[in-house]
């Protein structure tokens, strides 16, 4: 974890301090060595979060991309009696989870259920085959003009071959890094990709995005699934003519 409380209030690991969890309340210790990203840890295992996962430094260095006050929010799931701390929460309603490792279908609907308003960031450099396909990805997207004006936009019938197939079924956004955890972030030359929910006009609907892209929609709060929504509907409405690849 990337807090943990002092004294009531969130602080980031520090050496030489002592921290608590704020989900199950044990006794955390700094992790601050010069190779990985500074973090909390457990001091002995404990049960927390049934959903928690070891995370990498790819996971860490995308929840620090966002404020503070949004990282590491928890929340009660009151059905079933748990608690869940999801990765990012925005002041917009958005739930930002980050996923290196395999996630097994039946907990990442159960994720989707819980939050409903979501989106995946998803490490897609863990399968080498979508990996090596994707950096020729215009030979599998079409993307849409409306006029004579460029959408940014694209289409594809070959999903199933850019993107890994378990994710294909999510009902909110994924967006899908290539880079992957040994990438340069702050200079990442390839797109991420990301995958609108649903299909329309029969085909799956992408959009390319630059890393500072993506975090411009979260932080300034233009990206959410009500946004999703209308973008898919303007799209349906469009007659599709001439297109480039």
């Amino acid at each position: 974890m990337l807090t943990a409380d002092i004294n009531g209030n969130r602080s980031r690991p520090l050496p030489g301090t002592v921290g608590m969890c704020p989900f199950c309340h044990s006794e955390m210790i700094p992790r601050c060595g010069e190779v990985r990203v500074h973090h909390w840890a457990h001091k002995s295992k404990t049960d927390c979060d049934p959903w928690w996962e070891p995370e990498t430094d790819w996971h860490r260095n995308w929840k620090n991309e966002f404020p503070l006050r949004w990282q590491e929010r928890i929340f009660t799931d009151e059905a079933a009696g748990e608690k869940h701390i999801a990765d990012v929460y925005t002041l917009a309603g958005l739930t930002v989870e980050v996923q290196h490792s395999h996630l097994e279908p039946t907990e990442r609907r159960a994720r989707e259920a819980f939050y409903k308003n979501m989106l995946w960031i998803v490490d897609g450099s863990r399968l080498e085959g979508n990996r090596k396909r994707i950096t020729e990805w215009r030979s599998g997207l079409t993307e849409i003009i409306q006029g004579q004006k460029r959408t940014g936009l694209f289409l594809s019938d070959v999903a199933e071959e850019l993107f890994p197939k378990y994710w294909l079924e999510s009902p909110v956004p994924v967006c899908f890094d290539y880079m992957g955890p040994k990438a340069d972030l702050s200079a990442a030359p390839q797109p991420l990709f990301l995958l609108y929910p649903g299909i329309v006009h029969s085909r799956r609907l992408v959009e390319p995005l630059s890393r500072d892209g993506l975090l411009r929609s979260i932080l300034s709060e233009k990206l959410n699934m009500n946004s999703v929504r209308s973008i898919m509907h303007d799209v349906a409405r469009l007659r599709l003519g001439k297109n480039r690849r």
